[in-house]
C-alpha cells in the first residue's frame, strides 16, 4: 500500500523530468521526427559556424633594400574569409611612392618567398586605395592557403614587380611594439621544400 509521501514524491519525480507535460523522455521517444529535426539545426549550426575560415595580411614594402628603399614606402592591412572553396579578400593600403597599378594574389613556396601570380584582385586607387576579390580556390590552392603560402601583392608604376606583398595568414593576435611575447606567438614552425 503507497502512503501520501510515496505519491507525492512519485508526483514531483515525474513533474521534474517534464513527462507530465508531454515534453519529457517520454513524449520524445513518441515524435522521433521532432527529435531528428533539433539535430539536425544542430548539426547544420555547427558546420556553418565552422564552414568560415579568417585570414588577416599585413601588406608591407618588399624586397627592401638600399636601392630600393627610397621607392618603397607605404603599408596597408587585409582580411580573407574562406566559405566552403571561396576566398573573399578586401584591404586597403596607403603612403606608396607611386600610383598602384596592378594587385593580385600570389602563390610561394613559403611565408617570405616571392612566387608566381594565381589570379588578378580589383585594385581601386592610386597611392592609397583599396584591394578587393573573391576567389574559387581549387584543392590545391586551399591546402597552399592552409599551409601559409598565398599572398597578395600590389604593383605601381615605380615598382612594377611589387610594391607591397603580404602573406594570408590565420587571424591571430598583434602584439605592439617592445611588447614582450612568450612561446612561439601565432607563428608555428614551417618547412620549405626545395626542387
Amino acid at each position: 500500500m503507497k502512503t501520501k509521501q510515496m505519491i507525492d514524491a512519485i508526483k514531483i519525480r515525474s513533474v521534474s523530468d517534464g513527462s507530465a507535460w508531454g515534453w519529457g523522455p517520454t513524449r520524445i521517444k513518441k515524435c522521433p521526427r521532432v527529435t531528428l529535426s533539433v539535430l539536425l539545426i544542430a548539426v547544420l549550426s555547427l558546420a556553418s559556424l565552422a564552414a568560415a575560415e579568417k585570414y588577416q595580411v599585413y601588406l608591407s614594402p618588399m624586397p627592401f633594400n638600399d636601392e630600393t628603399q627610397p621607392i618603397m614606402q607605404g603599408k596597408g592591412t587585409a582580411t580573407a574569409t574562406l566559405e566552403g572553396d571561396t576566398l573573399s579578400i578586401s584591404g586597403s593600403f596607403a603612403g606608396l611612392s607611386g600610383a598602384a597599378r596592378k594587385a593580385r594574389l600570389s602563390l610561394s613556396r613559403g611565408p617570405g618567398i616571392p612566387g608566381d601570380p594565381v589570379v588578378d584582385l580589383t585594385l581601386v586607387g592610386d597611392v592609397a586605395g583599396k584591394v578587393t576579390g573573391q576567389i574559387k580556390l581549387d584543392p590545391s590552392q586551399l591546402a597552399a592557403l592552409r599551409s601559409r603560402k598565398l599572398y597578395i601583392q600590389i604593383d605601381s608604376e615605380k615598382a612594377p614587380t611589387g610594391h607591397l606583398w603580404g602573406w594570408l595568414l590565420e587571424e591571430h593576435d598583434i602584439a605592439g611594439q617592445d611588447v614582450p611575447v612568450k612561446g612561439p606567438w601565432f607563428w608555428p614552425p614551417f618547412a620549405v621544400k626545395t626542387k
